[in-house]
């Protein structure tokens, strides 16, 4: 688990550095966030936090005088048990992630700490070094008790050797963190740029949001916006902070202005409609009621209480009083036309011309796009390229 250095460390032998280099006054590690922005919206959209404590600080030293206090001995879990208690302080509408290697969290320890919190909404588990020795079949029950308690997961330092395409495949990660050393000058790096935009077209595959990492400059924001990379964080996005506390975004209005010029036809954006839609628990009468009320009304989606899409419900099953369909197809807005128009006739017959759903960064219901909208779409951007020669 990454953390953050702090000042010239003492040899450890000195009674400078002790279990109070790491804990707060309520018994927690100390923890520093970083702040993680939209960039569609240009707002802080949610933190990754990082333990802080002095270089010379062992895990054997740690475990010692955790011990002599009657802590948590083991390190790792005794850091997630500290980002599971900072959430109370979570801003509302973000998301707090943290790292973590596969080995350690599938260890007994930290295990009971995630099973004790409970619910693990707004909290994202970022996976390193994907290549550690863990069993395909332990990580994947790991990933599936994350998601049954609402966290979602992440792929950290993508990019950078150290996850491969199998392994991304194997966790379905709701995030892919880019490594640095790929955003850094990747607006004077063709090859990164070529890389970026690939991996940006795997994770739309998989439904899962890119987050660059390490962004400096103006210049690589402006690059990754152009690439409509979703998220991003680093020195220029925000410094990392003590608390967890609804912060500004500088680049604000400068995000907003450079995404809105970096829009193009092919974006899935620009069809989204606004469909309200329908609790999981609506009965019959209320199901066939939207539809009345509704001449044009062709399909509902149905979201569970944390506005996450669980099925979609059609004219003709509302009012035989049938149940929705479970079978959804769930995007990002920035997911490009075509692709998405391949993805929805790959599908069942029987859904095959349901709406896409769009989904925030958070796996909540934004809207629906309709695919005879999507082959409107198609149709004009044909129409331009044989126009234009």
């Amino acid at each position: 688990m990454d953390a953050d250095r702090e000042g010239t460390a003492p040899d450890e032998s000195s009674d400078a550095v002790s279990v109070s280099h790491l804990i707060d006054r309520r018994g927690r590690c100390r923890l520093a966030y970083e702040p993680v922005a939209d960039l569609a919206r240009g707002v802080i959209c949610g933190f990754e936090a990082r333990a802080r404590f002095p270089a010379a600080m062992s895990r054997d030293r740690w475990r010692r005088e955790a011990l002599e206090r009657g802590l948590e001995p083991d390190f790792d879990a005794f850091v997630v048990g500290s980002v599971l208690a900072a959430r109370e302080s979570l801003p509302a509408d973000c998301f707090l992630g943290f790292d973590i290697d596969p080995r350690t969290l599938v260890r007994e320890a930290v295990q009971r700490v995630l099973a004790e919190a409970g619910r693990l909404d707004r909290l994202v588990i970022e996976l390193t070094a994907l290549g550690s020795a863990v069993e395909e079949p332990q990580l994947e029950e790991a990933a599936r008790r994350l998601r049954d308690a609402g966290a979602t997961i992440a792929v950290d330092g993508v990019g950078g050797g150290t996850a491969t395409l199998r392994q991304i495949a194997i966790v379905r990660p709701e995030f892919v963190k880019l490594d640095p050393a790929l955003v850094r000058g990747i607006h004077r790096d063709d090859a990164k740029l070529v890389i970026v935009d690939t991996i940006g077209h795997l994770a739309s595959q998989l439904d899962a949001w890119i987050v660059a990492q390490g962004v400096s400059q103006v210049e690589e924001l402006d690059a990754l916006i152009a690439l409509r990379a979703p998220l991003a964080q680093g020195p220029l996005i925000g410094v990392s902070t003590k608390t967890l506390t609804r912060i500004g975004f500088a680049l604000s209005a400068y995000v907003r202005d450079r995404g809105a010029a970096a829009t193009t036809p092919s974006a899935l954006v620009a069809l989204l409609e606004r469909v309200a839609p329908l609790e999981r628990d609506a009965g019959a009468d209320e199901r066939a009621d939207r539809f009345s009320a509704d001449a044009g009304l062709q399909h509902l989606p149905v979201v569970d209480a944390r506005r996450r899409p669980v099925g979609m419900l059609g004219r003709a099953a509302a009012l035989r009083g049938e149940d929705p369909l479970g079978d959804v197809l769930v995007v990002a807005p920035s997911g490009r036309i075509p692709e998405l128009a391949q993805r929805a006739m790959l599908r069942p017959p029987e859904a095959r011309f349901h709406p896409i759903v769009c989904c925030d960064v958070q796996g909540r219901y934004l809207g629906l796009v309709r695919v005879e909208r999507l082959v409107a779409a198609l149709a004009q951007a044909r129409e331009r390229t044989l126009s234009a020669v």
